[in-house]
């Protein structure tokens, strides 16, 4: 989708897909409340008059409060709380580490002492709780009580949320695919070291050398980290999706929890990253980097990503990947360094000679049901709410955080927003992500209108978008039942966040590496390749490495 998301054009997007979705909608879940009263007896409202449901929900806590602020204090929250009791709905915002969401998830699933709507990236998850019964239902549920939800999202919907051919989940919709991982470099110390933007994993060393050696941001040699880095764990920053892509590794394989391109799928068969020779020379290019002092000597422990952020923020940086784009980081890093500018740096050069990188899927965020919920309805109605009241986690509160001109949402005042709701109004968006597709470059600078530098912004931001459209690949949904997978996939991850951690930072790489590749096995590697194979026969895949 290019261009704002009409109104009318997502209502009569909407009504089609209502029709068609009405149509093909299905089935019991076994003594489920689909459709009718729940456990609680409040599936289908209370019979009491005035008497409201109440719903518990997750909410990300990123530890980012400028100003101390709670989550559960802030103006959306409230506005949200309120407008939901006029629907019958006591709402309540469960808080949710952003870096602890497995962990946490993990603990609430098998506790039960969860909220009723609990979300994740995690695919495999869902499945796994489907497969255990862990889940509601959610086909009927969403026929009664979800129009609205069907009539926003109705794409996602098609492609994401089932399990066995019963839904699981309701998906958010991305608006705009150019919402992944995206590797960023500082313009400002290319330009004074006189060097162009690396566009290999060679010269990306050498860029980054140069960095560490001349010094360009006037900081002290010790003190330049060229490349930010946290850990590459649950704290969701630790990226290597670029420079892995630009190593030769593809997105071939289902996504896990490790942010990094998955594996191969070639002559019939998938290798995950670990298993390829491209992932292990891949990591040994992070090992010498670690060695001369090129990435920050502190990011095993960095665990929640404040040393990371401290490092772009304070000036001291010239490379990244994360999710932000790269005016958000050149805004941040310009509160220590005003000159600092960012700038979205293109995909490296693979072996083969081509260039790709990871470029979001249609749907994004799952929201899931648990079983523990004695009112499932009352979820699937208040993501109902949600979708009736999308604007005000998508913009803000109108006439206070934002304007509406020609379908884009036009900040009233920028400051004001960053302070007020920037930091975590879309969070609380479970069902879309962002409202329109990839602006044009004029889209650019009518949004950002109120901003003393819209041309620079634009200038920044255009290339961005473009590189999602240039280059960006989708991975595989898999979304049949894969066994080994749900047994194996967490040990998996678990195992190889502390090995390949010691893997980047040994004085022995390669004694390291056969660690790494002798625990993968032991916890199930072999055989969870073996069935993501299978899956991707069945499924007529290709490669992204092409």
């Amino acid at each position: 989708m290019k261009g704002s998301w009409h109104r009318s054009g997502q209502a009569a997007m909407a009504l089609v897909l209502t029709l068609s979705l009405g149509a093909c909608a299905g089935g019991g879940n076994g003594g489920s409340p689909s459709g009718s009263d729940s456990a609680s007896g409040s599936a289908s409202g209370s019979s009491e008059p005035g008497k409201l449901e109440k719903v518990r929900v997750s909410l990300w806590d990123r530890s980012n409060s400028p100003n101390g602020q709670k989550l559960t204090d802030t103006v959306i929250v409230k506005k949200l709380q309120e407008e939901a009791r006029k629907e019958g709905l006591d709402v309540e915002y469960v808080v949710l580490p952003r870096s602890q969401e497995s962990e946490k998830n993990s603990v609430w699933m098998a506790s039960g002492s969860g909220p009723d709507i609990i979300i994740t990236y995690d695919m495999n998850a869902m499945f796994k709780w489907a497969e255990q019964g862990g889940l509601w239902e959610l086909d009927d549920l969403l026929d009664q009580y979800g129009p609205d939800i069907k009539s926003l999202i109705g794409p996602a919907l098609d492609v994401a949320g089932t399990y066995k051919g019963k839904r699981y989940a309701i998906p958010a919709m991305r608006m705009s695919t150019a919402a992944a991982s995206n590797m960023k470099i500082r313009q400002d110390w290319l330009d004074k070291l006189g060097l162009k933007a690396p566009t290999t994993l060679d010269e990306l060393y050498e860029t980054l050398k140069a960095f560490k050696e001349q010094d360009p941001g006037g900081v002290g040699k010790d003190n330049v980290v060229p490349w930010a880095l946290p850990a590459i764990s649950q704290g969701m920053k630790g990226f290597f999706f670029g420079p892995m892509w630009g190593a030769g590794v593809a997105t071939d394989g289902p996504a896990t929890e490790m942010y990094m391109p998955s594996g191969n799928f070639e002559n019939g068969e998938f290798h995950s990253a670990v298993a390829l020779e491209e992932g292990k020379e891949f990591f040994r290019f992070m090992n010498k980097l670690y060695k001369e002092g090129l990435i920050s000597k502190e990011f095993v422990t960095d665990v929640n990503s404040q040393q990371f952020i401290q490092n772009y923020t304070s000036g001291v940086s010239g490379f990244m990947e994360s999710n932000e784009d790269p005016w958000v980081v050149t805004k941040e890093t310009r509160k220590s360094v005003p000159d600092a500018t960012w700038v979205t740096l293109d995909p490296l050069v693979r072996p083969n000679g081509t260039q790709a990188m990871t470029m979001a899927n249609v749907y994004g965020l799952l929201s899931l049901v648990p079983k523990s919920s004695p009112n499932p309805a009352a979820a699937i109605k208040y993501l109902n709410f949600l979708a009736k009241n999308i604007t005000l986690v998508q913009g803000g509160i109108e006439g206070v955080h934002y304007k509406e001109e020609d379908g884009l949402f036009v900040a009233i005042d920028p400051a004001k927003n960053a302070e007020e709701i920037d930091w975590y109004f879309k969070d609380l968006n479970l069902l879309t992500q962002g409202y329109m597709g990839n602006p044009t470059k004029e889209q650019i600078k009518e949004l950002y209108a109120n901003e003393s530098n819209p041309d620079e912004i634009a200038d920044i931001l255009d290339p961005y978008y473009r590189s999602f459209e240039n280059y960006g690949k989708q991975g595989p949904l898999i979304d049949t039942p894969r066994p080994v997978s749900d047994k194996s996939v967490a040990n998996i991850t678990q195992f190889l966040y502390d090995a390949l951690s010691k893997a980047v930072i040994a004085k022995d790489f390669d004694a390291e590496w056969e660690n790494v590749v002798t625990g993968w096995k032991k916890n199930g590697g072999e055989e969870y390749d073996a069935e993501v194979t299978q899956s991707l026969v069945a499924m007529n895949w290709k490669t992204t490495n092409e």
